[in-house]
C-alpha cells in the first residue's frame, strides 16, 4: 500500500505528475481486470494455481531483494515456493487448526519492532539466507491465508479484501498527496505521511460500513455485534497492510532499490502491489475466522 507520498513542492506543475498517474491507474485497472474474474470465477484449484503463480513471481523479486545476484540461485528459491504449493493437498489439511497464530505473531511482532527500532533494523547485517527463509515464510504463509480464505468464506470475501486494500491505497494516496505533510516513519519509507495512514483509514472504515450496512440492514444477515466486529476487524487489516508495506521497504532500502520490479508499469514489481496483502489477508483471516463472519 502506498500510504502517501509527501509533496514538498507545492509549486511543481501538476502537469509533472500527471502522466504517472495516468499509468498507475491505467496499470490497476488492467490488473483488476484479470484478477476480479479470477477471483469470482475460478473454481478452487484454478485460485490455487493463478496466486501460487503470482507468490512465485514475488519470490522471483524476493530473492533479488534478498541479495541473490545468480539467476540459478533465485530459480531455485522460487522452485521450492512452487514445489510447496504444488504438493499443498498433501499436507496443507495439517496446518489449519494452528498455523494462523506464528504468521499473526511475526506481524505483531514485525509492527512493534518497526515502531520500536527502525532505525536498529536498518543497520542490522542480515545473512542472505535469513532474507530467503523469511521471503519464503512471508510468501508461503499468505499464499495458505488466500487459499483457506478462498475456500472456507467464499470468492466474495475474498475479493472484499482485495477491494478494501486497493480502496485504502486510493484514499492514502491522494489524501497523502494533497495533504501529506506529517513524515509517519522517515528511517524506513521517507514518503509516508501521517495524513496519507488517515486516508487509508477513512477510505476503508467507509467500505466496510457501506458492505456491513448492507448484510446489518438490508440483507439482515449480520447482528449488530457481527456489523461492529466487521468494521474493527476491517480497520485492523488496513492497519496490518500497512505494516506488509512498510517490511518490504525496509527490505528495498537494505537492498538499496526503489521497486521490487518492473513488470507492473506505475507500480513497480509484483511484490509492489501485493506488500499490502502479505500482511492483511492473514489478520483478515484470521478475524473472520474467530469471529465467524460471512458474507455467503
Amino acid at each position: 500500500m502506498q500510504v502517501s507520498k509527501n509533496q514538498n513542492n507545492k509549486s511543481m506543475p501538476s502537469a509533472e505528475a500527471t502522466p504517472a498517474t495516468k499509468l498507475r491507474i491505467i496499470t490497476g485497472l488492467a490488473v483488476a481486470a484479470v484478477i476480479v474474474p479470477a477471483v469470482l470465477f475460478l473454481p478452487t484449484l484454478g485460485f490455487v494455481i493463478a496466486f501460487g503463480l503470482i507468490a512465485v513471481l514475488a519470490g522471483w523479486e524476493w530473492s533479488n531483494l534478498a541479495g541473490v545476484e545468480n539467476r540459478s540461485g533465485r530459480l531455485a528459491f522460487c522452485g521450492s515456493l512452487l514445489l510447496t504449493m504444488a504438493s499443498y493437498h498433501y499436507w496443507l489439511g495439517y496446518l489449519f487448526d494452528w498455523f494462523m497464530w506464528p504468521v499473526l505473531a511475526w506481524w505483531v511482532a514485525l509492527a512493534i519492532a518497526l515502531r520500536q527500532m527502525p532505525g536498529k533494523l536498518l543497520q542490522w547485517k542480515y545473512p542472505v539466507a535469513v532474507k530467503l527463509a523469511v521471503g519464503y515464510f512471508v510468501l508461503l504463509s499468505a499464499w495458505i491465508m488466500f487459499v483457506w480464505l478462498h475456500v472456507n468464506f467464499g470468492s466474495y470475501q475474498v475479493l472484499y479484501l482485495l477491494v478494501l486494500i486497493a480502496v485504502a491505497d486510493m484514499g492514502a494516496y491522494f489524501v497523502g498527496k494533497n495533504y501529506g505533510f506529517s513524515k509517519l516513519m522517515p528511517e524506513i519509507s521517507p514518503g509516508k505521511t501521517v495524513e496519507g495512514l488517515y486516508g487509508a483509514l477513512g477510505a476503508a472504515a467507509l467500505l466496510a460500513l457501506l458492505v456491513g450496512g448492507y448484510f446489518y440492514l438490508i440483507a439482515e444477515k449480520w447482528s449488530g455485534m457481527v456489523f461492529a466486529d466487521f468494521l474493527l476487524l476491517s480497520v485492523m487489516t488496513v492497519l496490518a497492510s500497512i505494516c506488509g508495506d512498510l517490511f518490504e521497504s525496509l527490505v528495498k532500502r537494505l537492498r538499496g532499490v526503489k521497486d521490487s520490479g518492473s513488470w507492473l508499469p506505475g507500480h513497480g514489481g509484483v511484490l509492489d502491489r501485493i506488500d499490502s496483502l502479505l500482511a492483511a489477508v492473514p489478520m483478515f483471516y484470521a478475524g473472520c475466522y474467530l469471529r465467524e463472519i460471512f458474507f455467503q
